[in-house]
């Protein structure tokens, strides 16, 4: 066991010292047909009984996905934007849902993404929009539960269980991929350092509590990366302080008033 592991292995000591819970849950992006890495993924998926939200790119989504999915109940299909194509201007970070293209322009991709997922997915698809590149220009956010969607997903710490009246932030925290530089190896060790210290601002009261959101990307997966995902569901899955839950019930931990060790619908 390499220090990592054992950093995150005693900061859930912790958790289990004290008495409480620490909540994770799994999204994996840019789905859009059946690949051998789909099938990996979701063999991994079975293989730790955790449930998985897969954030699939309605423009580009075909109906042999949906059949895929049809004998897997414990797999949820989120929004993942509408085509994954960058509208920031020159020089911005990329961003489908950029302030660059006018708001009434990027709502009607929402809805008109949405629209061709609920086709396909029904009652799989769950009103959470992840934005491509975790990126969406916050004067989207507002108009967003009007248009039925109850959270919105990207990468970091949130500050506030809200983005939005009536919009949760249902956020992940840690990515094993080394996007830049192409060190998977060192990138693995840099989400086990970020993980923990995640957890440990959480139980210090220093960071919002919210579920510890662990970020995949099949299609882009080497075996640094397929190795290390198994290896993070086994361990915090056989954890006495851990509960992974679906993202249904993954939004409502931190809800103002609402307990964090009562998620409505309980996953694992």
């Amino acid at each position: 066991m390499t220090a990592g592991w054992r950093a995150l292995t005693d900061e859930l000591d912790h958790w289990a010292s004290d008495g409480r819970t620490a909540f994770f849950w799994w999204r994996d992006d840019d789905a859009v047909t059946v690949t051998p890495a789909l099938d990996r993924l979701i063999g991994q998926h079975r293989a730790a009984g955790i449930p998985l939200a897969l954030a699939v790119i309605p423009a580009q989504a075909q109906p042999t996905l949906a059949e895929r999915l049809e004998p897997e109940p414990q797999i949820a299909a989120l929004q993942h934007g509408y085509s994954h194509h960058n509208h920031a201007g020159p020089g911005k970070k990329k961003s489908e849902f950029s302030a660059d293209r006018i708001l009434a322009a990027r709502l009607a991709d929402m809805q008109a993404g949405h629209a061709l997922l609920e086709r396909l997915f029904d009652a799989r698809l769950l009103r959470i929009f992840v934005p491509p590149w975790n990126r969406l220009a916050p004067d989207c956010l507002p108009a967003m539960p009007a248009l039925g969607y109850r959270a919105v997903s990207a990468f970091q710490a949130r500050s506030s269980h809200w983005a939005a009246p009536g919009l949760a932030i249902l956020n992940t925290h840690i990515d094993p991929i080394d996007w830049h530089g192409g060190d998977n190896a060192a990138a693995v060790e840099r989400c086990l350092a970020m993980a923990c210290a995640h957890l440990r601002a959480m139980r210090a009261g220093e960071q919002d509590m919210q579920p510890l959101g662990l970020l995949t990307h099949h299609l882009r997966h080497d075996e640094t990366i397929w190795s290390f995902v198994a290896e993070f569901l086994s361990c915090t899955a056989s954890h006495p302080a851990v509960r992974w839950l679906d993202a249904g019930a993954a939004m409502k931990i931190g809800a103002p008033g609402a307990s964090a060790a009562s998620p409505a619908t309980p996953a694992s």
